[in-house]
Formats: structure tokens, sequence, C-alpha cells
């Protein structure tokens, strides 16, 4: 009987460390998400505020 809980137990932790791992990637990809996100908002937001570049007089005019 002593056999068949070491084999329940071994699985066990074998499967608990495979589902730990992906549940760790899967919290790392949300916070890279969450990252890229609000990167993506703040540059959006700098180019929103900032002025456009406006032309030099002296610049050629084109055709």
């Amino acid at each position: 009987m002593k056999i068949d809980w070491f084999a329940v137990l071994d699985l066990g932790l074998a499967f608990g460390v495979i589902l730990a791992l992906a549940f760790w990637e899967l919290i790392a990809l949300r916070r890279s998400q969450r990252r890229d996100r609000e990167a993506e908002a703040r540059a959006a937001q700098e180019q929103a505020t900032r002025p456009d570049p406006k032309p030099d007089d002296d610049s050629p005019k084109p055709g």
C-alpha cells in the first residue's frame, strides 16, 4: 500500500511543478503585455501633446 501512495505523490509533485511553471509563465505574459500597453499609451500621449514641427520658410518648395 505504501508503494501506491508513493507513486501518487511522485506524479503529483511532477505535475505540480509543471502546472506551477505554466501559471508562472501566464502571469509573466500578462505582466509583459500590460507593460507594453502602458508604454504604447504613454508614447501615443506624448506624440499627441508634442507640437507638429513647422517647415522653415527657407526650405525649397516642391514642384
